[in-house]
């Protein structure tokens, strides 16, 4: 908070509008508060906003924005002398919209530890007013969620929170009354409001979205999450939003940098539950993968990890075209079985760069990683269409390691310290799947995967490179999927149950085959026996 350290502040202050509401109720406030109930909050040195209370002068007093006489303003009361961020929102976002949904509205309340030492009443006032509305609009920690119903009315909800004050708000636009379904949809929000709030207070953040995607869309419209946070080294920002049409989530901070976008336009590509979360499942194998090829953070990695799992929770209910409606272009059972059954997504993690080594700066720690899936679906009608789904990967990293596991790395200007290992890496890895039919029957279908990993490594002795080795793994499969396709028994009049459940396993072992396989050397024992080896 800025101290009003000079005349022209303190005109400035005076020249503020005292007979507004806010100001004349900070006046009644500070007159009206004993000044037995004063604390301080102040800022701990750790690596999240904490708070402490000391012991203080009378003139130091915790001013209210409006009577604190409510379930929230207890709360808030209890809240605001915790020591941590999530102590001071424990259960405030979530009593905010059960409150709207056991019928409130618009609704304001802060709680401000304002010392007024040297000021006179009125301009002490309009300090402690402006004071108020920063709480609201600029905290040091501050959370928004914004809900616009499908009839168009928004509902913000503003947690704000700084060593000096805690501030909490519902604004309804244009004072719109909300309906009994919308305040039912609003309130269903409090426990998943309150799980994204908490996991993103805590120190290191954590991400809980998932239960934010699953609003009544026949009710809500869309849902977005705005947050930042103070943390040691800088600011954590989160940006989420979901609505029909797609979900997205980012996530910055001095770590790094999680992106995750999902397109839920065209439900035609969604596949059932559980093929969803084996895909997912496969995914998040991939990523914890890069993840120790390339050295990335720990915390970093796994931020993404839960970004990719919940925006691809449940998509909800999809409105499909029928498969024998000629006007638009369905899957078929075949055709999900043979794709992955994700929403098509775009996917990335970057690490903040740092340089260890002074005397060669330009020798950075890196780490990024991208993932991303794309579906085609083409032709004039069910009986002559074509699928084409691609799913590719990127991993690109570098890093410092010791030559000696027993003797830590300690890298300074003086050359006898400049003995290390430098690793750079460079991956890809990608799958795709095209089907084509024509007069109702399959004619083409086609799978193929590559994986290329090329690893970098430079050792130096003394601060001169004594070893440079540069070491390439590819692999790379094409499979012709009608000759397995075909020997489906379903197509007959009356096929057996031994020789259904050997086609069950048939099409696991070929989807298998199927997904995004970064590593050459998994996919080589993963095409061993099928023949489908063309380089490596």
């Amino acid at each position: 908070m800025t101290p009003l350290s000079s005349l022209s502040s303190l005109d400035a202050l005076t020249r503020f509008n005292t007979s507004t509401p806010l100001v004349s109720n900070a006046v009644a406030q500070q007159s009206a508060l004993p000044a037995s109930t004063s604390v301080t909050l102040g800022q701990s040195n750790g690596s999240v906003q904490t708070y402490s209370v000391q012991s203080v002068s009378a003139a130091v007093s915790p001013v209210w924005e409006s009577n604190a006489t409510d379930a929230v303003s207890a709360l808030m009361a209890a809240n605001s002398r915790g020591a941590s961020l999530s102590s001071r929102f424990n259960g405030l976002g979530a009593a905010l919209l059960n409150g709207l949904a056991s019928g409130g509205g618009a609704y304001s309340q802060s709680v401000l530890q304002a010392s007024t030492v040297g000021l006179s009443d009125d301009v002490a006032a309009a300090a402690t007013a402006i004071r108020q509305q920063s709480l609201h609009t600029k905290a040091d920690n501050q959370m928004t969620l914004s809900v616009k119903t499908a009839r168009g009315v928004e509902v913000t909800i503003t947690l704000g929170s700084q060593q000096n004050g805690l501030a909490a708000s519902i604004e309804v636009a244009d004072g719109a009354t909300l309906s009994d379904a919308e305040r039912k949809a609003l309130g269903a929000l409090a426990d998943s409001f309150q799980e994204a709030v908490d996991g993103l207070a805590t120190m290191p953040p954590k991400l809980a979205l998932g239960g934010l995607t699953q609003f009544d869309r026949s009710v809500l419209s869309s849902v977005d999450l705005q947050a930042s946070v103070q943390v040691n080294g800088g600011v954590q920002t989160l940006s989420f939003h979901a609505d029909a049409k797609g979900r997205s989530v980012e996530f910055d901070g001095p770590v790094g940098t999680v992106k995750v976008d999902v397109d839920l336009s065209d439900a035609r590509v969604f596949g059932s539950d559980g093929q969803r979360a084996a895909a997912v499942a496969n995914y998040l194998s991939q990523i914890d993968d890069a993840g120790r090829r390339g050295r990335g953070d720990t915390d970093l990695v796994g931020l993404f990890k839960d970004a990719f799992a919940q925006m691809n929770s449940s998509y909800g209910e999809a409105t499909l075209p029928s498969a024998v409606d000629s006007r638009r272009i369905a899957l078929s059972e075949r055709d999900h079985s043979l794709t992955s059954g994700l929403a098509d997504f775009t996917a990335s993690v970057k690490q903040t760069a740092t340089s260890p080594n002074p005397l060669r700066p330009e020798e950075q720690d890196t780490f990024s990683y991208q993932a991303n899936q794309r579906t085609e679906i083409r032709g004039t009608s069910m009986r002559d269409r074509g699928i084409s789904q691609q799913q590719t990967s990127h991993l690109t990293a570098s890093y410092h390691q010791q030559i000696d596991p027993d003797i830590p790395m300690d890298l300074q200007l003086d050359p006898n310290t400049q003995n290390y290992y430098y690793t750079q890496i460079d991956d890809s890895a990608s799958a795709q799947v095209d089907l084509g039919y024509s007069d109702g029957k399959l004619v083409h279908a086609v799978a193929q995967r590559s994986a290329n990993q090329i690893t970098h490594t430079q050792k130096f002795i003394g601060a001169k490179v004594v070893e440079d080795t540069t070491v390439p793994d590819t692999a790379t499969q094409v499979e012709n999927l009608l000759g397995t396709l075909k020997q489906d028994p379903s197509s007959k009049a009356d096929p057996s149950e031994l020789d259904l459940a050997r086609w069950q396993q048939t099409m696991a072992a070929l989807r298998q085959r199927l997904t995004l396989q970064d590593s050459p050397s998994v996919l080589r024992e993963q095409g061993r026996g099928h023949g489908l080896t063309l380089s490596e």
